[in-house]
């Protein structure tokens, strides 16, 4: 049976998919513990009244936070490409099955 979605393009898809969930888990991860951290020194700071010194740690939350953001957008566009390859892929399979080849190639 000839496959007419480009495998080297399904196999990138598949690969993509799992780096950008390689990311988004640590940055999933890194921005849980800024924020743990953050949460532990504004109730410390609450308890001395005393709030100057975690400016650095809203900052470094905010950072983490645009990774995290950035990582979700990125799962989602390959998730996006990862689908859209496996149902060509399932389509032109179940077309060959039934006889009706495609006539043009899907890369």
């Amino acid at each position: 049976m000839t496959h007419l979605v480009c495998l080297d393009a399904y196999n990138e898809a598949s690969s993509r998919l799992e780096s950008a969930r390689v990311r988004y888990t640590k940055a999933a991860r890194a921005l849980a513990v800024s924020r743990e951290k953050l949460d532990h020194v504004v109730e410390r700071a609450y308890q001395q009244q005393s709030f100057s010194p975690i400016e650095d740690l809203f900052v470094e939350e905010e950072a983490a936070l645009a990774v995290y953001e950035e990582a979700v957008a990125e799962l989602a566009r390959a998730e996006g490409r990862w689908w859209s390859l496996r149902m060509a892929f399932a389509y032109e399979q179940e077309q060959m099955r039934a006889g009706n080849p495609p006539e043009r190639r899907l890369n």
